[in-house]
Protein backbone atom coordinates (compact mmCIF):
# COMPACT_ATOMS: atom_id res chain seq x y z
CA UNK A 1 0.00 0.00 0.00
CA UNK A 2 1.09 3.86 -0.10
CA UNK A 3 3.51 4.80 2.75
CA UNK A 4 1.80 7.03 4.96
CA UNK A 5 4.02 7.37 8.28
CA UNK A 6 8.02 6.84 8.03
CA UNK A 7 10.75 7.16 10.84
CA UNK A 8 14.18 6.98 10.95
CA UNK A 9 16.32 5.44 13.96
CA UNK A 10 19.51 8.06 13.71
CA UNK A 11 21.46 5.88 16.00
CA UNK A 12 20.93 2.12 14.40
CA UNK A 13 20.31 3.44 10.95
CA UNK A 14 16.67 1.69 10.63
CA UNK A 15 14.07 3.05 8.61
CA UNK A 16 10.68 2.12 10.08
CA UNK A 17 7.38 2.52 7.47
CA UNK A 18 3.93 1.87 7.83
CA UNK A 19 1.64 2.18 4.35
CA UNK A 20 -2.35 2.65 4.52
CA UNK A 21 -3.32 -0.88 5.26
CA UNK A 22 -1.35 -0.63 8.83
CA UNK A 23 1.28 -2.72 8.11
CA UNK A 24 5.04 -1.90 9.35
CA UNK A 25 8.35 -2.67 8.10
CA UNK A 26 11.21 -2.54 9.60
CA UNK A 27 14.32 -1.86 7.02
CA UNK A 28 18.13 -2.66 7.01
CA UNK A 29 21.19 -1.36 4.99
CA UNK A 30 22.94 -4.31 3.88
CA UNK A 31 25.56 -4.41 1.16
CA UNK A 32 23.49 -1.60 -0.41
CA UNK A 33 20.54 -2.54 -0.72
CA UNK A 34 17.05 -2.58 1.65
CA UNK A 35 15.51 -5.50 3.62
CA UNK A 36 12.76 -6.19 5.87
CA UNK A 37 14.48 -7.21 8.82
CA UNK A 38 10.95 -6.76 10.85
CA UNK A 39 7.08 -6.84 9.72
CA UNK A 40 4.22 -6.01 12.11
CA UNK A 41 0.67 -6.17 11.25
CA UNK A 42 -2.22 -5.97 13.81
CA UNK A 43 -5.19 -5.58 10.98
CA UNK A 44 -7.31 -3.13 12.78
CA UNK A 45 -6.42 0.20 12.18
CA UNK A 46 -4.32 2.73 10.50
CA UNK A 47 -1.09 3.61 12.26
CA UNK A 48 -1.08 7.51 12.57
CA UNK A 49 2.68 8.45 14.09
CA UNK A 50 5.36 6.37 14.64
CA UNK A 51 8.76 7.92 16.62
CA UNK A 52 11.75 6.15 18.00
CA UNK A 53 13.30 8.10 21.09
CA UNK A 54 16.15 10.12 21.29
CA UNK A 55 18.83 7.25 21.97
CA UNK A 56 17.37 4.66 19.47
CA UNK A 57 16.20 2.33 21.98
CA UNK A 58 12.35 2.47 21.79
CA UNK A 59 9.81 2.82 18.94
CA UNK A 60 6.29 4.58 20.15
CA UNK A 61 3.56 3.46 17.39
CA UNK A 62 0.18 4.84 17.58
CA UNK A 63 -3.18 4.02 15.90
CA UNK A 64 -6.13 6.16 14.57
CA UNK A 65 -8.20 4.01 16.66
CA UNK A 66 -6.39 4.53 20.42
CA UNK A 67 -4.26 1.72 20.53
CA UNK A 68 -0.77 2.36 20.98
CA UNK A 69 2.54 0.04 21.11
CA UNK A 70 5.98 1.04 22.91
CA UNK A 71 8.47 -1.82 21.15
CA UNK A 72 11.89 -2.49 21.64
CA UNK A 73 14.95 -2.09 18.77
CA UNK A 74 15.08 -5.97 18.77
CA UNK A 75 11.52 -5.73 18.05
CA UNK A 76 10.30 -6.98 21.41
CA UNK A 77 6.86 -5.26 22.82
CA UNK A 78 7.69 -3.34 25.83
CA UNK A 79 3.85 -2.47 26.64
CA UNK A 80 0.45 -1.71 24.74
CA UNK A 81 -2.60 0.20 25.41
CA UNK A 82 -6.31 1.00 24.20
CA UNK A 83 -6.44 4.22 24.90
CA UNK A 84 -10.18 4.78 24.36
CA UNK A 85 -8.54 8.22 22.00
CA UNK A 86 -8.96 8.98 17.97
CA UNK A 87 -4.98 9.41 17.84
CA UNK A 88 -3.10 11.36 15.14
CA UNK A 89 0.52 11.93 16.08
CA UNK A 90 3.09 11.45 18.86
CA UNK A 91 6.28 12.37 20.40
CA UNK A 92 8.94 11.42 22.39
CA UNK A 93 10.91 13.92 25.11
CA UNK A 94 14.26 14.25 24.69
CA UNK A 95 14.86 11.95 27.94
CA UNK A 96 12.40 9.50 26.81
CA UNK A 97 10.18 9.87 30.02
CA UNK A 98 7.61 11.80 28.51
CA UNK A 99 4.91 10.57 25.56
CA UNK A 100 3.02 12.94 24.46
CA UNK A 101 -0.06 12.12 21.77
CA UNK A 102 -2.06 14.46 19.94
CA UNK A 103 -5.53 13.61 18.73
CA UNK A 104 -7.88 13.93 15.58
CA UNK A 105 -9.58 17.16 17.67
CA UNK A 106 -6.28 19.07 17.70
CA UNK A 107 -6.30 18.29 21.66
CA UNK A 108 -2.66 16.90 23.26
CA UNK A 109 -2.38 15.00 26.02
CA UNK A 110 0.84 14.14 28.39
CA UNK A 111 2.01 10.33 29.55
CA UNK A 112 4.59 8.88 31.13
CA UNK A 113 6.58 6.50 29.54
CA UNK A 114 4.68 3.71 30.72
CA UNK A 115 1.33 4.86 29.15
CA UNK A 116 -0.01 6.88 32.09
CA UNK A 117 -1.89 9.55 31.82
CA UNK A 118 0.00 12.85 33.11
CA UNK A 119 -2.05 16.03 32.30
CA UNK A 120 -3.40 17.86 29.29
CA UNK A 121 -0.55 19.77 27.63
CA UNK A 122 -2.10 24.01 26.86
CA UNK A 123 -2.41 25.16 23.23
CA UNK A 124 -2.57 28.99 23.29
CA UNK A 125 -1.76 29.59 19.53
CA UNK A 126 -4.91 28.78 18.61
CA UNK A 127 -6.76 31.15 20.50
CA UNK A 128 -9.41 33.92 18.63
CA UNK A 129 -8.89 30.75 15.98
CA UNK A 130 -12.44 28.98 14.96
CA UNK A 131 -13.10 26.26 13.35
CA UNK A 132 -11.30 22.78 13.30
CA UNK A 133 -7.46 22.82 13.22
CA UNK A 134 -5.42 19.31 12.56
CA UNK A 135 -2.24 18.88 14.34
CA UNK A 136 0.15 18.17 11.79
CA UNK A 137 3.51 18.01 13.59
CA UNK A 138 4.66 17.44 16.52
CA UNK A 139 8.74 17.82 16.62
CA UNK A 140 10.53 17.83 20.13
CA UNK A 141 14.14 18.59 19.51
CA UNK A 142 16.19 15.59 21.12
CA UNK A 143 18.89 17.56 22.80
CA UNK A 144 21.73 15.00 21.13
CA UNK A 145 23.82 18.11 20.20
CA UNK A 146 23.26 20.30 22.90
CA UNK A 147 21.25 23.69 22.73
CA UNK A 148 22.12 26.75 21.27
CA UNK A 149 21.38 28.33 25.07
CA UNK A 150 19.67 27.16 28.12
CA UNK A 151 16.34 26.80 28.24
CA UNK A 152 15.68 27.02 25.05
CA UNK A 153 12.36 26.72 23.15
CA UNK A 154 12.43 23.14 21.37
CA UNK A 155 9.14 21.95 21.04
CA UNK A 156 7.01 22.06 18.08
CA UNK A 157 3.53 21.95 17.71
CA UNK A 158 1.97 22.88 13.98
CA UNK A 159 -1.48 22.77 12.91
CA UNK A 160 -2.40 22.72 9.56
CA UNK A 161 -4.32 26.31 9.42
CA UNK A 162 -0.89 27.91 10.00
CA UNK A 163 -0.84 28.35 13.91
CA UNK A 164 2.50 27.09 15.72
CA UNK A 165 3.51 27.53 18.95
CA UNK A 166 7.40 26.58 20.48
CA UNK A 167 7.35 25.20 24.38
CA UNK A 168 10.37 25.11 26.17
CA UNK A 169 8.96 22.34 27.96
CA UNK A 170 5.86 20.88 28.24
CA UNK A 171 4.60 22.65 30.93
CA UNK A 172 5.43 26.31 29.32
CA UNK A 173 2.84 28.60 29.90
CA UNK A 174 4.36 30.97 27.61
CA UNK A 175 5.61 29.59 24.14
CA UNK A 176 6.46 31.53 21.58
CA UNK A 177 3.34 31.95 18.84
CA UNK A 178 3.61 31.73 15.54
CA UNK A 179 1.22 32.67 12.28
CA UNK A 180 3.12 31.10 9.49
CA UNK A 181 0.33 32.61 6.90
CA UNK A 182 0.03 29.10 5.24
CA UNK A 183 -1.29 25.53 5.03
CA UNK A 184 1.23 23.50 6.93
CA UNK A 185 2.00 20.45 5.88
CA UNK A 186 5.41 19.36 7.52
CA UNK A 187 7.98 20.70 10.21
CA UNK A 188 11.51 19.89 11.17
CA UNK A 189 13.91 20.63 13.12
CA UNK A 190 17.60 21.15 12.22
CA UNK A 191 20.58 18.99 13.95
CA UNK A 192 21.08 21.13 16.48
CA UNK A 193 17.67 22.36 17.43
CA UNK A 194 18.94 26.33 16.08
CA UNK A 195 16.88 26.00 12.89
CA UNK A 196 13.15 24.95 12.44
CA UNK A 197 12.20 24.59 8.75
CA UNK A 198 7.87 24.73 7.88
CA UNK A 199 7.01 23.45 4.83
CA UNK A 200 3.51 24.21 3.34
CA UNK A 201 1.52 25.54 0.85
CA UNK A 202 -0.22 29.28 0.36
CA UNK A 203 -2.12 31.69 -1.90
CA UNK A 204 0.27 33.48 -4.35
CA UNK A 205 0.16 37.55 -4.02
CA UNK A 206 -0.20 37.61 -8.11
CA UNK A 207 -1.74 34.97 -9.42
CA UNK A 208 -5.06 32.82 -7.51
CA UNK A 209 -3.02 29.65 -7.19
CA UNK A 210 -1.61 27.63 -4.58
CA UNK A 211 2.88 27.79 -4.26
CA UNK A 212 4.62 25.24 -2.09
CA UNK A 213 7.06 27.32 0.50
CA UNK A 214 9.37 26.58 2.66
CA UNK A 215 9.78 29.02 5.79
CA UNK A 216 12.90 28.88 8.04
CA UNK A 217 12.70 29.96 12.12
CA UNK A 218 15.16 30.39 15.17
CA UNK A 219 14.21 29.01 18.22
Amino acid sequence: GAVQVLTWNEHHHKLTTSDQYGLIIVWMLYKGSWYEEMINNRNKSVVRGMKWNADGQKICICYEDGAVIVGSVDGNRIWGKELKLQLSNVEWSPDGKILLFGMLNGDIQIYDNGGNLISKLQIYCLANVSGDANIVSMEWYNGVNGYIEPNCPCLLICFDNGRCQINRNETDENPVLIDTGMTIMSAQWNHTGAVLAIAGSQKAAVQDKDVNVVQFYTP
